[in-house]
């Protein structure tokens, strides 16, 4: 991972309804809630409120908090307070405007370890059906994967479908990748390294937030 920058919150670019996470503890970095943006006035409050589904700690006024926002190519945490909060007509939470913003990026090369099911179907080539596989490790860039059976050659365009979790989100996701090596294993499986080619970026948003977190809970790898 690269050196940390201070940014500013317009810097992040953040569009309302995006979903960040909060850490009630800025201490215990492993307790962390989803919330969502939902407004604020520059200078002076960013306004959050919890999501539609899952956990939201117990804040009040005072409390003091950490902000955690993943964007595509970097994840940025600042400190706030809880100025106030309004549970009429709807739950939010008032908090003070950041300063200033430690950013980190994160490098396309930086790779995590996972085990993550996901079945493919192959674009290029559509009678090979669509097949089970496992993905081994993630980077922004692309991925390596396990196929039960030959999932296709160099160049072919695959669909990727798996189950993303992004803290308490959970979003079946199809994404675009370009099978770029392809290596036959002992036991009859296959090991394909894929190049993503997404273009939707609601799905890259889920894809690198699966990624982030990923990274945020392992530890992260760098391509040679």
């Amino acid at each position: 991972m690269a050196e940390a920058q201070l940014l500013t919150l317009d810097q992040l670019n953040l569009k309302m309804g995006q979903v960040i996470q909060i850490h009630p503890d800025p201490a215990d970095s492993d307790k962390r809630y989803d919330c969502v943006l939902v407004g604020g006035l520059p200078g002076e409050t960013v306004i959050i409120t919890s999501p539609t589904s899952g956990r939201f700690p117990q804040l009040k006024e005072g409390d003091v908090i950490a902000i955690r926002v993943m964007s595509a190519n970097g994840v940025a945490i600042f400190p706030s307070v809880v100025l106030f909060i309004s549970e009429e007509p709807l739950y939010l939470v008032f908090l003070d405007f950041p300063k200033s913003i430690k950013f980190r990026m994160i490098r396309t090369a930086s790779r995590v370890d996972v085990a993550m099911p996901v079945l493919l179907h192959n674009q290029t080539q559509p009678g090979k059906g669509t097949l089970a596989g496992k993905i081994l490790d993630i980077s922004l860039g692309g991925a390596q994967i396990e196929i039960e059976k030959d999932g296709g050659a160099k160049g072919d365009i695959i669909e990727i479908k798996g189950k993303f979790e992004v803290g308490n989100i959970k979003r079946i996701t199809k994404i675009m990748a370009v099978i770029r090596m392809k290596k036959a294993l002992p036991d009859g499986k296959f090991r394909c390294g894929v190049e993503f080619d997404e273009r939707d970026e609601e799905k890259l948003l889920v894809l690198f937030g699966y990624i982030f977190n990923a990274m945020a809970v392992g530890e992260a790898k760098i391509i040679q």
